[in-house]
C-alpha cells in the first residue's frame, strides 16, 4: 500500500516538477520491483492486487507528465483515485449539467447482470476461461465502471465511456483503439505509440504499443502466478501485426473476425495457472454472497 501512496505522490511531482520522462520512468519500475520484492510470499490475488496498484498509480503520474502536468492537488487526486480513464485533462475544468443518469442507470442493470451471471458460472462448476471472463467483465467494465462515470459526470467532470459498445467493433484496430478501454489506449499512445512513431515510423510505433501491453500485462497476469511468462506478450504481439496488416490492406477486418480473434486466443492472455488461481479462486465468493443471491 505504502508504494501505490508514494507513486500517487510522486505523480504529482512529476508534472509540477517537470522531471524528465526517464528519470520518472525508472523510478516506476524500481517501485514496481520493490513492490514484487516485497510480495514474493503473498497469495497470488494479493499480490495481482498490490502490483496492479503500484502499476496503475504509476502509469497515472507517467500520463500526467507526459501531458503537462497542472491540475490542482485535489483533482489530480480524483484523476489518479477516483477514475480508470488516463486523459487528466478530463479533471481540468468542471462542467454543469452533464448528463449522467442513463449511465448510473444502465450501469447498475450491467452489474446485476454480471453479478448474477458470475454467481450462475460459479453454481454450475463452469471453468472455461471465456465463460468466466464474461460476466465478471460485464459487471465490472461494461457495470461499475458506468456507475463510476455517471458518479463523475454528476459532479461536473466530463469523463467518456471508457468500454464503448463492442458489437460496433469493425475490426482489430477499431476494437483495440476505440471500443475495449479507451483510457488505455490513450495511455499507450501517449507514452509509447507517438514517442516511437517519431522515431520509427508508424507500423514501429503500432507494434510498439501492442509489445508493450503484452509487457504490461506480463506484470499484471504472470508475475503474480509466475507462471505463463511470455503469452499475454504473444498474444498482443500478435494483434500488433494483426492491425498493422490492417493498415496496410487499407480496410478492417470485419466485426465477427475481431472479436473472435479477442475471444478464442483467451487462454493465451489468462494462462491456466492465473485461471485456477485468481479467476475460479475469485469466484469463491458466492460461496458466502451465494445464498443471498
Amino acid at each position: 500500500m505504502i508504494w501505490i501512496v508514494v507513486l500517487i505522490f510522486l505523480g504529482l511531482f512529476f508534472g509540477r516538477l517537470k522531471f524528465s520522462m526517464w528519470i520518472a520512468w525508472i523510478l516506476v519500475l524500481l517501485l514496481l520491483w520493490f513492490a514484487n520484492h516485497i510480495l514474493l510470499s503473498a497469495d497470488p490475488i494479493w499480490r495481482m492486487v498490490g502490483i496492479c496498484g503500484v502499476l496503475l498509480a504509476g502509469m497515472k503520474g507517467l500520463v500526467y507528465r507526459a501531458w503537462g502536468g497542472h491540475l490542482s492537488w485535489r483533482r489530480y487526486l480524483v484523476f489518479c483515485l477516483g477514475w480508470f480513464g488516463m486523459d487528466p485533462a478530463t479533471f481540468a475544468k468542471t462542467r454543469r449539467n452533464l448528463v449522467w443518469k442513463e449511465d448510473v442507470a444502465w450501469g447498475c442493470v450491467l452489474m446485476v447482470t454480471g453479478t448474477l451471471g458470475a454467481w450462475l458460472v460459479w453454481e454450475m462448476e463452469w471453468r472455461q476461461i471465456l465463460v468466466m471472463f464474461l460476466p465478471i467483465s460485464l459487471g465490472f467494465h461494461f457495470g461499475a465502471l458506468r456507475v463510476l462515470k455517471g458518479g463523475l459526470r454528476a459532479a461536473g467532470f466530463p469523463v467518456r465511456t471508457l468500454f464503448p459498445n463492442l458489437l460496433k467493433a469493425r475490426g482489430v484496430a477499431d476494437f483495440w483503439s476505440r471500443r475495449w478501454n479507451v483510457g488505455y489506449s490513450q495511455m499507450m499512445q501517449r507514452l509509447v505509440g507517438r514517442p516511437i512513431e517519431g522515431l520509427l515510423g508508424r507500423e514501429a510505433g503500432t507494434m510498439a504499443v501492442f509489445v508493450g501491453s503484452g509487457l504490461l500485462h506480463e506484470l499484471a497476469i504472470t508475475l503474480p502466478v509466475e507462471a505463463g511468462y511470455g503469452l499475454p506478450t504473444a498474444f498482443f504481439s500478435v494483434h500488433g501485426l494483426l492491425v498493422v496488416l490492417e493498415g496496410r490492406w487499407g480496410r478492417p477486418l470485419g466485426k465477427i473476425p475481431a472479436l473472435l480473434l479477442v475471444a478464442v486466443p483467451l487462454g493465451v492472455l489468462f494462462p491456466p495457472e492465473f485461471q485456477t488461481q485468481v479467476i475460479a479462486r475469485c469466484l469463491r465468493i458466492f460461496d458466502f454472497i451465494g445464498p443471498v443471491l
